[in-house]
């Protein structure tokens, strides 16, 4: 008699990755179920059955590796698991604009929908962890929205929000005070993120920082240095205490 377990074994490598029983890979490491997607987005609304999806490629990378590429063809979105990135796009003159600083949590890749190609460059700055949502997962013909569908599209409008909002509040104020409220958003990110919002360390450099907020180096140097004579925050390289939290958003203002 064919031995029943060998059968269901050899069948379950043959399955998609997002329907193998979860059974056979919960303890693999280079998997994530549904329900750590949602947990990491923070997502708040409603799925049928977080379960039933299945489960998701990881993929790791060393500080300085890249996650995405310019024109790299589209194959679906990643979620922040651990580490944080550099978002940035280089003009057709060569000249290269920081976009945002990916951290847990967040989305990648939302941009190669519309072309069906990536349209900025996303690299570690630190070890990273990515949990892979593949285009099929979300794209594929004949499919209505699914709970995977859903959570994307939702992910996807919080990250046009955000990136719309850092935009004008980063265009709307002095120099020194848009590296202000850069540390109070930092801030706020690492709470949400679960770590200390009161110390942390930067993992882009300040070049990066002057550049994302399009002032100069020198005035992103300035500018700590101001916060740190005032007794705002304590700087010791890449490190950041905050000192008063009130005293840096009177800063911004």
């Amino acid at each position: 008699m064919m031995n029943v377990q060998a059968v269901s074994s050899s069948a379950a490598r043959w399955l998609p990755p997002a329907h193998q029983p979860a059974l056979k890979l919960e303890r693999d490491e280079r998997w994530s179920d549904f329900q750590e997607v949602l947990n990491l987005l923070r997502f708040d609304g409603q799925v049928h059955d977080a379960s039933s999806t299945g489960l998701f490629r990881r993929r790791r990378l060393k500080a300085g590796q890249s996650a995405l590429t310019m024109g790299q063809p589209f194959d679906g979105l990643y979620v922040v698991r651990l580490g944080s990135l550099k978002t940035s796009m280089t003009h057709v003159d060569g000249v290269e604009h920081v976009v945002a600083f990916p951290m847990k949590g967040d989305l990648l890749g939302f941009d190669g929908i519309c072309k069906n190609k990536y349209l900025s460059d996303v690299v570690a700055l630190t070890d990273c962890d990515l949990i892979k949502i593949p285009s099929a997962e979300l794209f594929s013909p004949g499919r209505g929205c699914n709970d995977v569908e859903r959570m994307a599209y939702w992910a996807i409008s919080r990250e046009i929000v955000r990136e719309q909002t850092t935009y004008a509040a980063f265009h709307s104020t002095k120099s020194d005070a848009r590296v202000a409220r850069f540390l109070r958003i930092q801030s706020e990110r690492f709470l949400a993120m679960g770590y200390s919002p009161n110390r942390f360390t930067l993992p882009m450099t300040r070049r990066d920082i002057g550049n994302h907020l399009n002032v100069t180096l020198e005035t992103v140097s300035r500018a700590f240095s101001a916060l740190d004579h005032l007794g705002i925050i304590a700087v010791e390289r890449r490190e950041i205490r905050i000192l008063s939290l009130d005293a840096l958003r009177d800063f911004e203002a």
